[in-house]
């Protein structure tokens, strides 16, 4: 095997001395541009890669940034990826990936693993019962200079930035929109509880009846896994109760996509005779039949809203961290529509 080409080659083939290489490759305007030119000849000719590994560990600064996803099955936690390579793209910064799987040890080890390999700094979409400890404990002391944003989902206690959606806002646009509509008996499929996010749609869902005067029917208040096959079960469920709810609110579009498919196989037209909303707005859920009324998550925005914060921190900012939440927006499409006059007249029985 031969050697990897050196800076010294290319002085020698140039007849330079190495800082005037270093720099002629780095564009340095103190060497000519007719320098720099030859230089970048011979370092073609010989083949010369440029180290970024070795030209990080002498600027402190290794050029890569880490992002921890905790469901690549689940395509609205892509949506965010993005946003983040482009904006690090454009500051010439690698990203890193790692699929935790919803395992907290999964999550821990590959953490362990960017700090030691100098990872500049780490976004996180904590995994299900991520808690502080597991990011300020004596477990992880190696977290303590890793610059580290949380995103979409939030840790309590955690003393680190994050960026969240508003949940409480968008089930409120959510309930607003089926109680303009006339529905009173709505059901709730929602993704489990270990994640903050399920709780606080969860929250925000009772709150939201409650405060309308018709508390929820804990009879249909079902939750599983964020998986179609739960939509699609956990409706099915729903409707076979004697008195099935007239809307179903679900927890993520990808519950809600399972519920569609339960609807069309029990007959019933959603927004006809049931009303579903699902909640990310995911590029697909404009293309369901019918379409599908969901809250959009406006994950463009909080991905380059954790980029821009991670690279300030990065860059030495200080400041007590910062909890940013991103107002959602509601997107009508057809899978809502006004109670039917016979589920009207039951609910007033």
């Amino acid at each position: 095997m031969t050697r990897r080409p050196t800076l010294k080659h290319i002085a020698e083939r140039v007849g330079v001395t190495v800082s005037t290489v270093s720099l002629a490759l780095r564009d340095d305007e103190r060497i000519s541009t007719a320098m720099r030119q030859r230089v970048r000849a011979a370092a073609a000719e010989v083949g010369y890669i440029y180290n970024r590994h070795a030209a990080g560990l002498r600027r402190g600064d290794s050029g890569t940034v880490a992002l921890c996803l905790n469901d690549l099955g689940n395509p609205f936690f892509t949506e965010f990826i993005a946003a983040m390579e482009q904006r690090f793209r454009a500051e010439e910064r690698m990203m890193l990936f790692c699929h935790a799987q919803e395992s907290l040890s999964v999550q821990a080890d590959f953490m362990r693993r960017m700090a030691e390999h100098g990872a500049s700094g780490l976004i996180l979409i904590p995994a299900a019962g991520t808690t502080q400890e597991d990011l300020h404990g004596a477990e992880a002391a190696h977290l303590r200079h890793l610059p580290l944003v949380l995103l979409s989902r939030d840790v309590p206690g955690a003393e680190v930035d994050r960026v969240i959606n508003d949940d409480a806002r968008g089930m409120a646009l959510v309930i607003e929109h089926l109680r303009a509509l006339g529905h009173q008996r709505i059901g709730w499929l929602g993704g489990g509880s270990s994640t903050s996010t399920a709780q606080a749609r969860e929250r925000a869902f009772r709150a939201a009846l409650g405060q309308a005067g018709h508390p929820p029917d804990e009879a249909h208040m079902h939750h599983g896994p964020t998986t179609l096959a739960f939509g699609h079960q956990g409706f099915e469920t729903l409707m076979a109760q004697p008195n099935p709810p007239t809307a179903v609110v679900c927890f993520s579009d990808v519950i809600a996509f399972g519920a569609l498919s339960a609807c069309h196989g029990l007959g019933l037209r959603p927004g006809v005779d049931v009303s579903i909303t699902g909640f990310d707005d995911m590029s697909a859920a404009a293309y369901t039949t019918p379409p599908l009324t969901s809250v959009r998550v406006r994950t463009d925005l909080m991905g380059a809203r954790a980029s821009e914060l991670l690279l300030g921190r990065i860059r030495g900012e200080k400041g007590a961290p910062r909890r940013e939440m991103m107002a959602p927006e509601l997107s009508i499409r057809e899978t809502t529509g006004p109670v039917r006059k016979k589920a009207r007249a039951s609910d007033q029985a």
